[in-house]
């Protein structure tokens, strides 16, 4: 007999014929939250729109953040194992590093859901569902994008550089293939002279955009930037008007393509700055998350990954996504 039963039993509740097979099944425990810097524009809206959904979801919360330091976050895993919570919900901050400690939380019977960077190599059966971004497709919808707006452009030929989050390891490295190979099938003659790594940091890749501009402006300049979120576009765009660069699809201009919409590549969307970013967002992936978490903690089987939706977004639809992207 479920708890649900037992409880209206209890209570002279339970009528001879009476169904609960539409009941779900409920999902008390205790969750370990652990992830990046919440001061982060995406981490700190999707960790708050987890905990609304779990708090509907009936289970508690608790936040582990990490400024993106991997032996950190293996602590807070051992923390959180030794806490006895009921299920451990990561954004793996390094994909090696986090193995050890997640390899403990499976042996003390603690599941392990992982967000936002899908689960590689030893981490893959760690991990009873990732629920988040397919990073590959997420830079294909740029590449494409990018390829489009040098066709329009005329640019063919174009020269096209990237700003990009960390590519040792994760999610940035994943983006740049998808990127990289929807660019070259979409527009074979373009080609990607620069790709700077500034680990995701807006004032690094606005340093580094200004030092591409310079550096190839001897050469006719650079057509198109990539910028691996819509900051780091951002950054490239506040560069180019520091170097007097114009931005747009004409000879001479800069066409800069974000990876995923924030507030600001909305902004620059609407205001004809940026060609195009790419829909991805945090609260429908981390309400997503806090459904599946409920299903884990309830015994319920889930799917081994829960993909966003990516779609290209432009200036003739940005007004659409314009309110869902702005965090």
């Amino acid at each position: 007999m479920t708890k649900l039963k037992k409880m209206l039993a209890a209570a002279g509740l339970l009528v001879a014929g009476l169904s609960f097979t539409s009941v779900p099944a409920l999902a008390e425990g205790r969750v370990a939250l652990l992830v990046g810097p919440t001061q982060d524009a995406f981490i700190g809206t999707w960790a708050q729109a987890f905990e609304k959904k779990a708090s509907e979801n009936a289970f508690s919360v608790s936040v582990f953040s990490s400024p993106f330091d991997p032996a950190l976050q293996a602590r807070q895993i051992d923390d959180a194992v030794g806490q006895k919570f009921d299920l451990l919900v990561i954004q793996p901050i390094s994909q090696k590093a986090i193995v050890p400690a997640a390899t403990r939380a499976h042996d003390a019977n603690i599941p392990v859901v992982t967000i936002v960077s899908e689960p590689q190599g030893a981490m893959v059966p760690l991990s009873a569902s990732y629920i988040g971004e397919n990073s590959y497709v997420l830079g294909q919808q740029a590449g494409v994008a990018m390829a489009q707006a040098l066709r329009e452009a005329g640019k063919e030929n174009g020269k096209v550089a990237a700003i990009t989050g960390s590519m040792a390891e994760g999610i940035a490295p994943v983006r740049m293939q998808g990127f990289t190979d929807a660019l070259k099938d979409k527009l074979p003659d373009a080609e990607i002279v620069a790709i700077e790594d500034v680990s995701w940091n807006p004032v690094a890749g606005e340093q580094a955009a200004g030092q591409l501009l310079a550096r190839f402006a001897a050469q006719g300049g650079i057509d198109g930037i990539y910028g691996m979120n819509d900051t780091l576009a951002n950054s490239a765009i506040q560069a180019a008007r520091t170097a007097g660069v114009s931005l747009g699809g004409g000879k001479g201009e800069l066409t800069v393509v974000g990876g995923n919409c924030q507030a600001p590549g909305m902004r620059n969307l609407q205001r004809g700055a940026m060609a195009a970013t790419v829909l991805m967002l945090p609260v429908a992936s981390a309400e997503r998350a806090a459904d599946v978490a409920r299903a884990v903690l309830a015994g319920e089987s889930v799917d081994a990954k829960y993909y966003e939706d990516h779609k290209i977004i432009s200036t003739e639809n940005a007004d659409q996504y314009a309110e869902a992207c702005s965090y």
